[in-house]
């Protein structure tokens, strides 16, 4: 992997807020000759590279949401990984607890159809049981930070090493986001240590960064969208203009720009926050002072990802069923991104901003 050269720069794609270009030029996975086994290597390479090329905790934001567009318009599964690798080393800094040292960290905090991870105390820690859906990077992260539950409404947050931990290979039954290893696994009497424990009881949900922490998928989800665009200006390099097709790259213009406008405002609102002396974060953290909190996290997501499906409703008719059936990492790039961009629950969020005070 390395960094992109000046002739494989993708276009700008947008004027007000340029996109970022993405962090590595990654080699082809699907080359021939390319085995399974080796995709999964070279994948797992690219994550750490990915991981290591920005000091991510340190990050203002928006030096980080720019940086996380580019995430994912590098790759989408490895955006997605990388970005939970993000999230872990932003939670320990607002724990004061340092991250191992070389480690690619995941979060794991799925409660899916009402699945999780309970822990009974013990003399010394916590004994681990329960299924753990959405474990994305079964094998390819060293540590994950995860949300384990003493009852139903009482949870602490743990940092343990995942190394060795195995999901059920059969439990994923989507050719979308397939190389993001999302498994479910099977937790059955695992022991975990009391100096595993990450901040306070209930730590992980009540923390002012939650909800902040939600700008920064969305800005994974526009640089998702802007690689869809790239792989499919490239498939149709050679389509004969058209009225109809120009009509639809403004489309595809004009989402990206409004993603990254909205990214852009909200980078300038969470860094006003932080930096203004007289702003307290644990302040109804729900909302947080300032701006920051809930309303600012759900009106970006659902802006950014409307504007993400909307890219990939034209790129698809862009593309055409020969884009489609002949240009395998196009077809996955849309396949990833569709289900990636299913994280968003649209009925919730939008019920959300709709019942908030007017």
């Amino acid at each position: 992997m390395t960094m992109p050269t000046p002739s494989a720069t993708p276009a700008t794609l947008t004027t007000l807020v340029p996109l970022p270009e993405p962090l590595l030029e990654l080699p082809d996975l699907g080359a021939e000759g390319v085995g399974a086994d080796q995709q999964d290597q070279r994948r797992a390479a690219a994550l750490r590279e990915l991981a290591a090329s920005r000091a991510w905790a340190d990050l203002g934001w928006p030096e980080l949401l720019r940086s996380l567009v580019a995430l994912g318009r590098t790759d989408v599964p490895l955006g997605r990984l990388t970005e939970g690798h993000v999230d872990a080393l932003r939670i320990l800094r607002q724990a004061d607890v340092p991250p191992a040292a070389g480690a690619v960290y995941a979060v794991w905090a799925s409660r899916s159809h009402a699945t999780g991870v309970q822990a009974t105390p013990t003399d010394d820690g916590w004994l681990l049981s329960g299924t753990l859906r959405f474990a994305s990077g079964v094998g390819m992260v060293d540590r994950a930070l995860l949300p384990v539950w003493l009852d139903a409404d009482r949870s602490v947050l743990l940092d343990l090493d995942v190394s060795g931990w195995q999901g059920a290979a059969d439990s994923w039954h989507t050719p979308a986001m397939v190389a993001s290893r999302s498994l479910t696994v099977d937790v059955r009497d695992v022991q975990a240590a009391r100096t595993a424990q990450v901040g306070p009881e209930g730590f992980y949900l009540g923390r002012p960064g939650f909800f902040p922490g939600g700008v920064g998928v969305a800005a994974v989800w526009a640089g998702c969208a802007a690689r869809v665009a790239d792989l499919t200006a490239r498939a149709t390099a050679a389509a004969p203009p058209a009225p109809a097709r120009a009509l639809r790259w403004g489309r595809v213009r004009t989402e990206l720009a409004c993603a990254a406008a909205l990214l852009a405002t909200a980078a300038e609102v969470l860094a006003a926050g932080e930096d203004d002396p007289a702003h307290d974060p644990a302040h109804d953290p729900a909302r947080g002072a300032g701006g920051r909190g809930q309303e600012l996290s759900t009106e970006v997501r659902s802006g950014v990802a409307g504007c993400a499906r909307r890219v990939l409703a034209e790129c698809h008719a862009l593309a055409g069923p020969a884009g489609l059936a002949y240009d395998p990492e196009l077809a996955q790039a849309i396949l990833d991104a569709d289900l990636y961009l299913a994280q968003q629950n649209r009925d919730a969020d939008e019920g959300y901003l709709g019942a908030l005070p007017r």
